[in-house]
């Protein structure tokens, strides 16, 4: 039962995500049933080790997405159900008569149970309705600058992934997800995983203003470093670069993850270029050598042009007006 619950320290993904991506699949290949019961989270701790404020992230994250239910003094079982698992009304019967259960368990009676869900019922209907966005991107650096830009519209309940990571478990965007938002350069492979008609939405990307008039106030036969915490977006600054500032000398990139001493890239630089909020991408000892670096230091990031967002703000909307009625 181990391989099920396996998790790799060495990907670019959460360990707590890993850990609900591994589950879903068990599940949905029927290697975990439902009703079956899962191993509690100090046993899970043990079995697959790691931390316990982990594992219970990743629990509280499949029973938010309904994969499990938490039992109290039980334990932890499989609740999910495939869609073609009988008709919608007999789900919803299924589920009722569970909490109509739960509910006299906690010994209340039935006119105390009908007051409850008319309270709930009405502070439900009551609620907007969101709409339920991915963001995938093979970069981090742009799927972070486009994520933000989204946060900003009203109603949006949003999930960002990167590209290796969707290719890595496919199902992640086949649940229910209003809209799927990526540039034109993965729309295609996109849409041929995604199951059924979903929105798959091309979005285009430009650089900021801001990095791009620092990049213009370069002066000639200054050197230029790149420092990139992925190959992708070093490569776009870097083209960026040879079009927009042609006389400066810039070096080849830098990559984080793959190439070797930063202090011995710094060293002759006058100025270096780095992803906007590079705190959260590079590591500590990267940090002290960019930290104490003595040129000039340029955040750089892309974005989403202001076509695509008000195109994503008015599908959106649309969207949300309709789940609302």
């Amino acid at each position: 039962m181990k391989s099920i619950y396996k998790v790799n320290m060495e990907l670019d993904i959460p360990i707590y995500q890993q850990l609900v991506d591994a589950i879903c699949t068990a599940i949905k290949t029927g290697e975990l049933s439902s009703g079956q019961q899962l191993p509690t989270v100090c046993e899970m701790t043990e079995e697959v080790g790691i931390a316990r404020g982990t594992v219970k992230r990743a629990y509280d994250e499949l029973e938010r997405i309904g994969f499990i239910e938490k039992v109290q003094g039980r334990g932890t079982f499989v609740k999910y159900q495939p869609a073609n698992s009988g008709s919608r009304k007999e789900q919803a019967m299924a589920a009722i008569d569970e909490m109509l259960e739960r509910l006299e368990g906690m010994g209340l009676s039935a006119p105390e149970i009908n007051i409850f869900l008319d309270l709930k019922l009405r502070e439900y209907s009551q609620k907007e309705a969101t709409v339920k966005v991915a963001v995938v991107e093979c970069n981090p650096e742009n799927l972070s600058q486009m994520s933000e830009q989204l946060r900003h519209i009203h109603g949006v309940d949003l999930y960002s992934y990167t590209l290796d990571s969707v290719k890595q478990y496919p199902y992640k965007l086949g649940e229910d997800f209003d809209l799927i938002v990526t540039t034109s350069r993965h729309a295609q492979y996109l849409e041929s995983i995604v199951p059924g008609q979903k929105a798959v939405v091309r979005v285009a990307l430009r650089i900021s203003i801001g990095c791009l008039t620092s990049i213009f106030k370069i002066r000639p036969a200054e050197r230029v470093g790149i420092v990139g915490y992925s190959e992708r977006f070093a490569e776009l600054i870097y083209d960026t670069c040879k079009i927009y500032a042609e006389e400066m000398d810039l070096s080849k990139p830098f990559i984080i993850s793959a190439d070797g001493n930063i202090q011995k890239y710094l060293g002759d630089k006058d100025s270096i270029l780095v992803p906007k909020s590079y705190e959260k991408y590079f590591d500590a000892q990267t940090l002290k050598h960019i930290l104490g670096f003595k040129g000039n230091i340029i955040d750089c990031n892309y974005e989403m042009d202001e076509g695509s967002v008000l195109y994503l703000e008015t599908k959106i909307k649309r969207i949300r007006d309709k789940k609302t009625i």
